[in-house]
């Protein structure tokens, strides 16, 4: 295995000699060097840390009969420290490491890069149950943004209805979400989709099998992003799509899967420049853009159906 890295002329600590017997693997253990000269590898010469490091390249070769190539370890320190960039963008050649504020890209020598991010190991942020629609009634259909001309007089889904739901004061730049859909006052048999982005998937969520039911089910969903056909963007909703008969619909949120905390925005105390994040608009984007800068990742979809 290969890995290539420039260091930077600051303090850089680097790998130090290890002692190879037999067939036993290649160890290399950080030593704290005080005042010590600084030290520089040329190219394919045996890696040494514990020093500081004016050096450009270094290459690592694997070590014989399979063993480990690389340890580090460093008990008055970091094990190893890659300074952060100010851009997600990494130069050539492949294999290029770069960090950045939420983690590590690495280039493919052409152009393009892989992203290993806190997105990659989204968390679970549980929250209280918060009911983001209900189409009974008029407060509970507040976050339709598509879907509201599709209710009938008994407060109903029609067949075929789809309904869009924006999330925006509970989650934002968020991965998926936790919850409980529930269907009521049934016209007879049918079922529905929960989802969050592409186009509707044809598994149900939710069935039912004749009139005046009310039933639940647990749902797991990604979230997706939406823009109007009037320039507004929503980056956090999910999608109802009721099928073969009319019914009430009811959708509660229970948890959120984000790839940062500050995404999870429900019932969240911080503050912006000391004003709370609930009532002042231009307090409200600001923060939206702090968590946009933690969260957003280059590949979020948005609906097809704008």
């Amino acid at each position: 295995m290969t890995s290539e890295s420039d260091r930077a002329a600051s303090r850089r600590t680097l790998l130090r000699r290890a002692a190879v017997t037999g067939g036993a693997a290649v160890a290399a253990t950080a030593a704290t060097a005080v005042n010590a000269a600084p030290a520089s590898a040329a190219v394919g010469d045996p890696v040494v840390i514990g020093l500081p490091n004016a050096g450009g390249t270094t290459v690592t070769s694997a070590a014989p009969g399979g063993a480990a190539t690389l340890a580090l370890q460093n008990a008055t320190g970091v094990t190893l420290e890659v300074k952060m960039a100010s851009s997600h963008t990494i130069p050539s050649p492949a294999g290029s490491l770069t960090a950045y504020a939420n983690g590590l890209n690495v280039s493919n020598g052409n152009g393009g890069y892989t992203s290993f991010t806190t997105a990659n190991a989204t968390m679970l942020v549980p929250i209280p149950p918060t009911r983001v629609l209900d189409t009974r009634t008029a407060a509970g259909r507040e976050r339709l943004l598509e879907g509201g001309g599709q209710i009938d007089s008994q407060g109903r889904a029609v067949a075929g209805a789809w309904l869009l739901v924006r999330l925006d004061g509970i989650v934002e730049y968020g991965d998926g979400l936790i919850g409980n859909v529930t269907v009521a006052k049934t016209e007879k048999g049918g079922f529905a989709t929960v989802y969050g982005r592409g186009d509707a998937p044809g598994a149900s969520t939710i069935n039912w099998w004749g009139a005046g039911q009310l039933l639940s089910n647990g749902v797991i969903t990604q979230t997706g992003a939406w823009s109007t056909t009037n320039g507004d963007y929503y980056p956090d909703t999910v999608a109802i799509w009721v099928q073969k008969s009319a019914s009430a619909i009811i959708l509660d949120v229970t948890g959120l899967l984000v790839s940062h905390p500050e995404s999870a925005v429900v019932n969240n105390p911080k503050t912006v420049a000391g004003a709370r994040l609930a009532t002042d608009s231009a307090t409200r984007e600001v923060r939206a853009q702090v968590i946009k800068a933690n969260a957003e990742r280059a590949d979020r979809e948005v609906q097809p159906r704008a």
